[in-house]
């Protein structure tokens, strides 16, 4: 878990905020869920823009000295055996006011969100 610090530089999942009618976060203790250094299996499905036949909803696991979320993953339709597992991430490839470089998005769905900064593959974005 972060806070909203960490998470303006990385792309984490917002868990608990409260946001004000303009669209600005009011809690700055707001957790996230960040699985950029380390996390468990769900950090290795991969990403599917719009047509993903995952779908998150964060469960929250009390303690007597503090609460916890967890992602509970639940299919959106049938999967057949050995499908491959995507989840959307929810990234704005245009978004312009991330401070992480959007990256070339390869789901092929053909609902792709595309992307915002060109790349070639393997190699950093450049301005």
């Amino acid at each position: 878990m972060t806070t909203q610090n960490m998470h303006n530089a990385r792309y984490s999942v917002l868990l608990d905020a409260g946001w004000g009618p303009d669209g600005v976060l009011k809690d700055e203790e707001a957790l996230f869920l960040d699985a950029t250094f380390c996390g468990n299996v769900g950090r290795f499905i991969n990403h599917r823009c719009y047509d993903a036949n995952l779908v998150e909803i964060p469960v929250e696991k009390e303690t007597p000295d503090h609460h916890y979320y967890h992602f509970a993953f639940f299919t959106t339709k049938k999967v057949e055996a050995f499908e491959e597992l995507t989840w959307d991430y929810g990234i704005d490839f245009d978004g312009d006011k991330h401070p992480v470089k959007s990256f070339e998005c390869l789901c092929g769905s053909r609902y792709c969100r595309g992307r915002k900064h060109s790349r070639t593959r393997g190699k950093a974005a450049s301005k």
